[in-house]
């Protein structure tokens, strides 16, 4: 996921929890999967054959813009939800903050969307883990657990990527309680059918430089509500991932401060 990447999900969570508000149950599509697997694959070749590195000295601040259209691209069966966060963060190390992206332990007390998360298997560079979401935006609240691969790729000391793909996202109905329900992954709810973060760290003289490039899929909007409904999500999505990058840096420049 996210250190960026533990929560991917996160990242654009709060967006489509609005694509939700107003229907009930949705189905996801076979053509809904196909379409959105041709398109994560097009925008990670995309992310992985650009320069990351700054071409000019950063100023500290975090920048958060629609990576494609305006942040929300209609197809078949569904939306994707597309935004690219962008963060400097003066003085701090990279390997600091793989630390923190890989203290998924940690990850309740830095998230304030996350619940519980716990890796549930280990092989070097790769985890699987599984994080627990709650989000309660514009008086709509959904509890999500989402299964994920993440990778991390070291390019040389000052150069690094993470990959995070979800692999099964299943909502929880009652949560927390002896009889809490998981719902059939792609019968439920549609506030969101699948999860993909990509995250650059790029070492400077005077700190690190974060990029992070999220996409999530869910329900269309409902039918005559999207003028709507619309620009809420885009706002929410702008502002998810760049309280994501936020919490992030907090985590991370608090870490350094101990001198972990």
């Amino acid at each position: 996921m996210f250190c960026l990447v533990k929560r991917p999900v996160a990242l654009v969570f709060s967006a489509l929890m609005l694509s939700s508000a107003l229907c009930a149950g949705a189905e996801l599509q076979e053509r809904t999967i196909r379409t959105y697997e041709s398109y994560r694959a097009n925008a990670e070749k995309r992310f992985f054959s650009r320069q990351h590195t700054p071409d000019a000295p950063q100023s500290a601040g975090i920048i958060g813009r629609p990576a494609d259209e305006d942040g929300i691209v209609s197809i078949a069966g569904g939306l994707i939800h597309h935004w690219i966060g962008i963060c400097f963060i003066p003085g701090l190390k990279l390997q600091t903050a793989i630390d923190v992206s890989r203290n998924y332990d940690a990850y309740p007390s830095i998230y304030k969307e996350i619940m519980t998360s716990r890796v549930l298997t280990h092989d070097a560079d790769k985890y699987r883990v599984l994080i627990r979401l709650k989000d309660g935006e514009a008086g709509v609240s959904a509890v999500l657990d989402v299964r994920s691969t993440v990778r991390y790729m070291f390019i040389d000391n000052a150069h690094a990527f993470t990959v995070s793909n979800s692999e099964e996202i299943r909502e929880v109905q009652r949560a927390g309680t002896p009889d809490e329900v998981f719902l059939p992954a792609g019968r439920d709810s549609g506030y969101l059918w699948r999860a993909d973060v990509f995250t650059s760290f790029a070492q400077t003289a005077d700190g690190l430089y974060v990029e992070t490039e999220t996409l999530g899929l869910s329900r269309g909007f409902p039918p005559m509500l999207g003028w709507l409904i619309g620009p809420i999500a885009r706002r929410l999505g702008r502002k998810s991932v760049v309280w994501s990058l936020q919490q992030f840096e907090a985590a991370s420049v608090a870490a350094a401060a101990r001198g972990q």
